[in-house]
């Protein structure tokens, strides 16, 4: 065994070497577990915890090497800071123990800027107190509150607001986005939807802002004067306030890859950094006294320091903020304490410091994209970059400054490139929109946005703080051009043909293989193992995309998603045709749409590209959004409407587009709908009322019967058209009651809510499913029908 002259064990080789990064690889492990369903109860995590504690102090004092000990320890604290995440302890006057079912008056203040959308707005509200029978009670807790469109006010503003509580709820859908865990990791457990503005009131007379506040206030009242496309620009990259980013902007920006330019992430703070790392050190260099008192070099560190510092105090510390902020902050202090080149650790250290503040933010869009673009940059960009190569003495001063932008634009452009293939999985996974012109569009934003416009920026922020109002207006004036060149360039390279493609969402297992891939073909040390590597990961994601396509269908699918009151589904037929039906509950006049709703993630799980039906039964302000994403995102052969809904903006917004595309607008009542969809047979009964058509299906004399959102009269009256008894019955929630619809001789399945007490009156023995507790699917096979429903878990 190798070790030192006297005989102890070198501990500076090895894993030990770098400790910071097998225990947070550690944590991540233990964090994940529990997220795929690893419950360990508290009594036997407390004792786990003691016990490995006790070992690894027992064997540290007799001197013996730790191993395995830490990193057990560290996955152990993994899974128990998850479930503490989850489920913390929550005093008695919290939110989560007021009552749900009724409405309260609430006071409280805004406790972060709003996020603005089309037609509705989104406020973080710390609660302070709640109006009972007796008078106002103490109340605590972050609330999310979903209203009308409205101008907020500035962070600290006092309001009372009146509405229901409700539990932030995850769809039961394979792929569904996790939105409870993504809240919690904000620390908000309740929300509250108003439909009227009139219920949420904002108080003139309250406590003083707060100096920050008020001088984020006056920075909006500067932009006031700057043209939209740059003030709303300034005001997510100073303010981090994305209200005034246009749907036109956000999806030019993302069709580039570079909406991280309008998030305030690592990238932003990073330049800040840099400007005020090297303008602190030439302006030190000026003294040459100082430089024989003071280090120079950690001086500018410390000022870079407070520069970020400063910049995420005034961008009003959201959780992506601060998960920057500890990033950049943790490879300064390495860079004070004199190892720069410790990139790795302090990367550990960033993600050991968030996690263990928060650990939910291991499972964050942002923390993925963020350390995943870090890490891929410090060990990729090396390899494929290399070093710089050295200056001839002889040349010009004009031939090496030449040659030192050669070669720094050249640097610039292989980790643009890095940064975009390693994140690519990634937003795939997430966003299905990955940039092909990111690489180079990229070369020409970041520096017009990051290195000109943002410092002028925070310039204009310090002039703004010390009462220098005209200087501020200049430096924003002057900050404005740079960014009208880079979006004008953001703009135009969205327009071309080809600048993004849409990809299916790539499975974990296809995600991990193509990392493999990646770094077996790049590794530390080339061997044959390295290329064998390469190699089998190369076949196995190959055949994760082509096997599934290869495969033969045997049956007939439906599959009713999940959904909070509409209806989704999907019908697959044996010859691989895919009919998607949709329909919209009724909703509260005035309401400008529903969600993006559960088809476009589903369906990109299931990596369909493809659609041949689209159908809307009911076509409303609902489900509107939800079918605009499948025209945009998905190839489309026809879409059918029905229903009486069919006004609305997003509506309107729908039928516009699909006729810029050249799809026509079919009626399933005015029109010929399809007969026939390979081997199946489709009908379609009429709702009473004029309240749009069911659909059903037949198929080897087995008849599926689908009844859109409808109120219990227009079903009665779809009872009373003569048909054969449907196998297979799917129906919302308040028709599950006896002699209401046709019961099903197999199977009924129930979308959306619906009352309990109705189960006492059904047939005993039929299979009754929910989608609530999960997606079902059923199989039609020349044996029968096979139900599945998938749990989550």
């Amino acid at each position: 065994m190798a070790g030192s002259p006297d005989g102890r064990k070198d501990q500076t080789t090895g894993p030990v070497a770098r400790p910071l990064i097998p225990v947070t690889l550690a944590l991540m492990a233990g964090l994940s577990s529990a997220a795929w369903g690893l419950h360990l109860p508290g009594f036997w995590l407390l004792l786990g915890l003691l016990g490995l504690g006790l070992a690894l102090a027992l064997t540290w004092w007799r001197g013996r090497p730790v191993r395995l000990l830490p990193l057990m320890l560290f996955w152990l604290l993994g899974v128990a800071f998850y479930q503490q995440a989850e489920q913390p302890f929550f005093p008695s006057h919290h939110l989560v123990h007021l009552p749900l079912d009724e409405n309260l008056v609430l006071l409280g203040h805004l406790d972060r800027p709003g996020k603005s959308g089309p037609d509705r707005v989104q406020l973080l509200v710390e609660v302070e107190s709640r109006l009972s029978p007796a008078g106002w009670r103490s109340a605590v807790g972050k609330l999310l509150v979903t209203a009308p469109k409205l101008a907020t006010p500035l962070v600290g503003t006092s309001l009372v607001l009146k509405g229901r509580l409700t539990v932030p709820q995850i769809l039961n859908n394979p792929g569904a986005f996790n939105r409870p865990r993504h809240l919690a990791a904000e620390g908000i457990f309740r929300q509250v939807r108003l439909r009227d503005r009139n219920d949420l009131v904002f108080l003139a007379s309250g406590p003083a802002l707060p100096w920050g506040e008020r001088l984020r206030g006056g920075i909006r009242q500067l932009l006031e004067t700057v043209p939209p496309v740059p003030r709303a620009i300034y005001l997510a990259m100073l303010l981090g306030d994305q209200g005034e980013i246009t749907p036109e902007m956000r999806r030019a920006f993302s069709r580039t890859g570079t909406s991280h330019l309008l998030v305030i992430s690592g990238l932003h703070l990073s330049m800040v950094a840099l400007v005020t790392f090297f303008l602190g050190f030439w302006g030190l260099r000026r003294f040459p006294w100082l430089l024989l008192r003071v280090n120079a070099m950690k001086l500018a560190t410390l000022l870079a320091s407070a520069a970020v510092v400063a910049y995420a105090w005034v961008a009003g510390g959201s959780p992506a903020t601060q998960r920057a902020e500890i990033m950049v902050l943790a490879y300064l202090l390495l860079l004070f304490l004199g190892r720069p080149r410790e990139v790795w650790s302090a990367l550990a250290l960033a993600a050991l410091v968030i996690l263990t503040l928060n650990p939910l933010r291991l499972f964050s869009i942002s923390f993925q994209l963020s350390f995943v673009a870090v890490a891929a940059l410090i060990y990729f960009l090396p390899r494929w970059f290399g070093k710089r190569p050295e200056a001839a003495p002889s040349g010009s001063r004009l031939a090496r400054t030449g040659g030192w932008l050669w070669w720094r634009g050249k640097e610039a452009l292989a980790a643009s490139a890095v940064a975009s293939l390693a994140t690519a999985p990634l937003v795939a996974a997430y966003f299905q929109v990955v940039s092909v012109l990111g690489i180079l569009v990229n070369l020409i934003a970041v520096p017009l946005f990051l290195l000109v416009a943002l410092p002028l920026g925070e310039a204009a922020v310090l002039a703004q703080s010390l009462s220098l109002t005209t200087p501020a207006q200049w430096l924003l004036t002057l900050g404005q051009f740079p960014l009208r060149l880079g979006y004008g360039a953001i703009a135009k390279a969205a327009l071309l043909p080809g600048s993004a493609i849409i990809l299916p969402t790539p499975t974990w297992l296809q995600i991990a293989l193509y990392y493999l891939l990646m770094v077996c073909l790049f590794p530390w040390r080339r061997s044959q193992w390295t290329w064998a590597g390469a190699l089998l990961a190369g076949v196995a994601l190959t055949a994760t995309v082509a096997l599934p396509r290869l495969a033969s269908p045997r049956a007939l699918e439906v599959t009713c998603l999940d959904h909070y009151g509409g209806l989704s589904g999907l019908v697959v037929t044996p010859e691989q045709q895919r009919l998607v039906f949709s329909a919209g509950r009724d909703s509260w006049p005035g309401r400008q749409g529903g969600g993006f709703g559960p088809l476009p993630p589903y369906l990109h799980g299931r990596q369909f590209r493809r659609l041949d039906e689209v159908l809307a039964l009911r076509l409303n302000q609902e489900n509107a959004p939800e079918l605009l994403n499948l025209a945009q995102q998905f190839t489309v052969r026809d879409f059918w409407f029905g229903g009486p809904g069919g006004q609305g903006p997003a509506v309107v917004e729908l039928r516009n587009y699909l006729g810029d595309q050249g799809y026509p607008a079919r009626s399933l009542e005015r029109g010929r709908p399809p007969q026939r969809l390979g081997k199946v047979e489709l009908a379609w009964p009429r709702l009473g009322g004029g309240k749009g058509v069911a659909l059903q299906l037949s198929y080897e004399g087995r008849v599926v019967l689908i009844i859109p959102p409808v109120s219990q009269a227009a079903a009665r009256r779809l009872a009373a058209v003569p048909a054969p008894p449907p196998e297979v019955l799917i129906i919302p929630g308040n028709l599950l009651a006896p002699r209401l619809v046709p019961l099903p001789s197999k199977v009924l399945v129930v979308y959306g809510p619906f009352d309990p007490a109705a189960l006492a009156g059904m047939p005993p023995g039929l299979p009754c499913f929910f989608t609530r507790e999960g997606a079902v699917s059923l199989y039609y096979t020349g044996e029968g029908v096979t139900p599945r429903q998938w749990r989550p878990h």
